[in-house]
């Protein structure tokens, strides 16, 4: 993770980044949104594999990016990561309508 992070620092201030719009949090969610849609198409258009992974790095700089621009270290995101982690093993997965499986935190509707 800190490679990552660091190289994600290094593109921030090569840019010139803190302190303008590329650090709003609005502005930074268009990007992932348009990375996402980007994803989407290399899914349904069934790309290769090698796009997939192009796609998903997109999302992991746009990720990595917005941590940095929040100014969260990469001990933070560490320790957010595992207690989510330990948060989502102990869900169950269950059998949806249509067939599907899904894991999640399913709730009792009152």
């Amino acid at each position: 993770m800190r490679k990552y992070y660091d190289a994600t620092v290094k593109f921030h201030k090569k840019f010139k980044m803190k302190g303008t719009n590329n650090e709003d949090m609005t502005f930074r969610l268009n990007l992932l949104i348009e990375e996402l849609g980007e994803l989407a198409q290399a899914v349904t258009k069934g790309k290769s594999r090698e796009n997939l992974i192009e796609e998903n790095i997109d999302l992991l700089n746009l990720i990595l990016g917005n941590f940095v621009s929040l100014g969260i270290s990469p001990e933070e995101i560490d320790e957010a990561f595992w207690k989510k982690h330990k948060k989502i093993m102990n869900r169950k997965k269950k059998k949806l309508k249509n067939g599907n499986f899904r894991v999640l935190e399913f709730r009792k509707s009152k």
